[in-house]
């Protein structure tokens, strides 16, 4: 088959029908044989073009607890059955089924090259978490490929079973075709798990409550070096901050602010020392003035700025999800009385953006060079989490134009490069490979230790991310940004770089780390 190898599903064949009610009490634990009369119909095989750690080996698992996921249109999974036979259904069960409906076609074929469509433009009833029944006119396969279109709600494609039958000879039950009936007894079983499942969302709540606390490590004061600055001033700094001569090579001894012009950048970490609930951020005067903290932003031994992020630790807001220790661009150069929102001095626009935005911005369009090396990724958690943290940004008031990840998995000696991008006018996030994808599964990747670069580079409506390896092809991506509404009034952009967790499932002492030996930002001035 195409599109990478098949994750192998191996076990003996288990006679059990699957119901259309089942549920993860009752449900089988082995894969799912089919079979009534005609001979076995074991899945041997499984293989999807990307999913974001939930593989496609869920789907044939008998537990509707677990998924396939994958994002984007035309995102697809497919089931080996290891011999031609005939099918004219297939059964399929969507997560949060019941909450939307799932679009899709079905796709066979014998040989793995040939296909044709035997289901287009399908929707699941989204009322139902239990298995739905689509039949169609009976044909010859070997392999069965589900194509998904997104959901009512964003372009995700979650689907926790799937599998192909022929109702001439298997066991087709009437309650998987959805009616009233139907939803009444999956509404009642899911009124069970979701008594179970609130219990469970309880204890993760009171989990993340005490991982939000950020009273750990070593606490460095926010305050006036005398040595640096005339400290009996209220505002001890010149504006705008006068950028340092830094060296062509990054100095083991210098503090950050003097490997790197820092006097654009703003660092989030979670720290709340004072127990506000708010993390202990630090200004880009602190910054100039060479501040570091000795375990999450430091100098490492080879002159390179470490930035490192526990699971644990303060989120930069209640709605947050996870931790960071990143640095946000702040074209102010030290100003307080530039605010840090809006389209103003201290933030840029795309060249797309109206006139009036482009006079106002503090800059037009906008590169991002970055050289660093991933040292350590995350390894425990769900499986979705494992190993991802985002490297690089460019957010705007709402919405990221792009977020640049590096994923390792445990089993994985390098890691994948990949990056999503938000379409706001379609509320959606589109994913980019570069390096491997968002599952992490690459054989040629980047190792930990590892030295690249990467550039994201912004032209109007253009963004072009470039990935670079020594002895490697460059990675290329090229996205038209145009029907994205990046382009519209008001719209205000930074960068930002650092070590961003995006997981929150794992142990709280495990942590992400990279090393940056370049971080190098400019943007064009509006002229008329």
């Amino acid at each position: 088959m195409k599109h990478g190898k098949l994750s192998l599903f191996l076990s003996t064949s288990i006679a059990v029908a699957l119901s259309g009610c089942a549920t993860t009490a009752d449900a089988p634990t082995g894969p799912i044989n089919l079979a009534g009369t005609q001979a076995a119909l074991t899945v041997v095989a499984t293989e999807s073009s990307v999913h974001d750690g939930n593989g496609p080996d869920r789907l044939i698992d008998g537990d509707i607890s677990t998924r396939w996921s994958a994002s984007g249109d035309n995102a697809y999974a497919t089931l080996d059955y290891g011999q031609v036979a005939e099918f004219d259904a297939v059964r399929i069960a969507f997560s949060k089924g019941h909450q939307r409906s799932s679009k899709f076609d079905i796709l066979v074929s014998e040989d793995g090259s040939t296909w044709t469509t035997v289901l287009e433009g399908m929707n699941s009833s989204g009322k139902v978490t239990s298995i739905e029944r689509f039949p169609f006119t009976a044909v010859k396969a070997r392999y069965v490929k589900y194509v998904g279109h997104g959901n009512t709600k964003n372009m995700w494609n979650s689907v926790t079973e799937f599998y192909a039958v022929n109702c001439a000879v298997n066991t087709c039950l009437p309650n998987e075709f959805i009616t009233d009936d139907v939803i009444a007894a999956n509404a009642a079983e899911n009124k069970i798990l979701d008594k179970a499942a609130k219990a469970k969302k309880a204890k993760e709540k009171a989990k993340m409550k005490a991982l939000r606390l950020g009273d750990f490590g070593t606490h460095v004061p926010l305050k006036c070096d005398s040595a640096v600055s005339d400290c009996s001033k209220k505002t001890w700094w010149d504006v705008p901050l006068k950028s340092p001569t830094i060296p062509a090579v990054p100095l083991a001894g210098n503090k950050p602010g003097e490997n790197f012009d820092l006097t654009t950048w703003y660092l989030s970490q979670p720290f709340d020392h004072d127990k506000n609930g708010k993390p202990d951020n630090v200004d880009e005067w602190y910054l100039n003035q060479g501040y570091e903290q000795p375990e999450l932003f430091y100098t490492g031994d080879d002159g390179g700025l470490v930035i490192k992020t526990f699971i644990k630790g303060t989120r930069t807001s209640k709605n947050t999800k996870y931790t960071r220790t990143e640095m946000r661009e702040m074209l102010r150069r030290g100003d307080k009385s530039i605010s840090t929102k809006g389209v103003n001095k201290n933030n840029w626009v795309f060249g797309s953006a109206p006139e009036a935005d482009l006079e106002a911005a503090g800059g037009v369009d906008g590169t991002l060079d970055v050289t660093m090396k991933v040292d350590n990724t995350t390894s425990t958690g769900e499986l979705g989490q494992v190993g991802r943290f985002i490297i690089g940004q460019i957010h705007d008031q709402d919405d990221e134009p792009i977020r640049l990840y590096y994923r390792k998995l445990p089993n994985r000696d390098t890691g994948s490069v990949y990056f999503a991008h938000e379409n706001t006018l379609e509320g959606s996030d589109n994913y980019f490979s570069l390096v491997g994808d968002l599952s992490g599964e690459v054989d040629d990747g980047i190792a930990l230790g590892e030295v690249f670069s990467y550039q994201i580079k912004v032209e109007g409506n253009t963004m072009t991310v470039t990935v670079k390896r020594d002895g490697k092809d460059d990675a290329v991506q090229v996205v038209d940004m145009s029907k994205s509404g990046y382009d519209q009034g008001g719209r205000y952009m930074y960068f930002k770089v650092g070590a961003y967790n995006q997981n929150n499932t794992g142990d709280p002492e495990d942590f992400v780390q990279a090393t940056f030996y370049k971080i190098k930002t400019s943007h064009d001035e509006y002229k008329k």
